[in-house]
């Protein structure tokens, strides 16, 4: 009898714990577009830090789902990616108007594959119904793109500054669409034109009038290519830089993996350890099960149980994370860090996504 009560007590005490785990689900809605549903409380958090997979099939819906849930939930319209500030001025016209051309022409970042196409779509549509439009934030280097920005800035029928005049006419005359991303001369072209307009910035303000400060920002921009391995401090100072120029008191922000460690020196931790987000941000970091990227070849394919291992370095087995708490009602699964037994995964964030099976594009 004593142990019948005690096994009932153990199952009723088992029962509510379950119960009262905090977690999310990334649900199908009927239009094919993702939600997510959760018991997790994030109304403490003013900022999150998404530590994404680029080119991963899921990572478009998952970022659209988690945009729509900040921005109901929290009241964010800040958004921040891992593009330069010319491709974020392309996506901001987009969403204002519509018009595709401004970004596939040339084609810009996060807009290869029908997944990305589909995230741009549902995005612009989602924000015509808000009264406070979200704003696409970037915060790394410059790409081909910021030509096409140079160009549809350029005042109409005014004098070119001799100084400059060489370099107006080769920003108004090259064809994009023909430098590709792969290519070292994106980054040559850029550095050229900087330079040009650092040793004319007079002449370069004197000649933009009044977009000369998105101008500037563009070709100023304190993170560039020849400056790769210092990303993280740069890609922070274009965020903190935008946070005080525009009053941002909440914002998501969306990153590689590799971003998303709470290390001084990571972007993530920099974030986390300012006064403004110290103990105000959620880092959410994605683990895959069985996944491929853009080429095919990216993570443990063919029915692996180990996750994904960019966000732990060497790699964790996870598959005791995903028998235990991916909730095959869901497409993905949203759980806090701590239901792991392993430190390297508590570490690393607050809330981990599951994901898996994910095929090539």
């Amino acid at each position: 009898m004593i142990r019948a009560t005690i096994f009932s007590i153990a199952f009723i005490f088992s029962s509510v714990k379950c119960f009262a785990q905090e977690t999310g689900c990334f649900k199908t809605e009927t239009d094919n577009s993702l939600s997510l549903e959760t018991n997790i409380d994030f109304s403490k958090y003013d900022a999150f830090f998404v530590g994404e997979f680029h080119g991963v099939y899921a990572t478009p819906e998952i970022k659209l789902a988690l945009i729509k849930y900040v921005n109901q939930h929290n009241g964010i319209t800040d958004v921040f990616m891992e593009i330069g500030l010319s491709a974020a001025f392309l996506y901001n016209a987009y969403l204002t108007t519509g018009d595709t051309t401004l970004i596939t022409q040339p084609l810009l970042l996060y807009r290869y594959k029908r997944p990305e196409i589909d995230f741009w779509k549902r995005l612009y549509e989602y924000n015509k119904t808000l009264d406070h439009k979200i704003t696409i934030r970037g915060m790394d280097f410059e790409r081909v793109e910021f030509l096409k920005v140079l160009k549809m800035l350029m005042p109409m029928g005014k004098d070119e500054p001799a100084e400059i005049a060489t370099t107006l006419s080769f920003i108004d005359t090259i064809n994009m669409n023909r430098i590709s991303y792969q290519d070292d001369i994106q980054d040559s072209i850029y550095e050229n034109i900087r330079s040009v307009m650092k040793q004319h910035t007079d002449a370069c303000a004197q000649y933009y009038g009044a977009n000369f400060s998105i101008v500037a920002d563009i070709l100023f921009n304190e993170n560039t290519f020849k400056r790769f391995g210092m990303r993280n401090k740069t890609m922070y100072h274009n965020m903190l830089k935008q946070i005080a120029e525009s009053g941002i008191k909440k914002l998501v922000t969306f990153n590689g993996v590799q971003h998303a460690m709470k290390d001084k020196g990571i972007l993530c931790g920099d974030l986390n350890g300012n006064k403004a987000f110290k103990n105000k941000l959620a880092d959410i970091t994605f683990t895959c099960e069985n996944c491929y990227d853009y080429n095919g070849t990216f993570s443990h394919p063919g029915g692996t149980t180990r996750a994904f291992e960019a966000p732990y370095r060497k790699g964790v087995d996870m598959s005791d994370e995903y028998s235990k708490y991916f909730n095959n009602a869901c497409k993905y699964t949203l759980v806090p860090s701590s239901v792991s037994d392993k430190r390297q995964v508590r570490k690393y964030s607050d809330y981990i996504i599951l994901i898996k099976d994910q095929p090539k594009f």
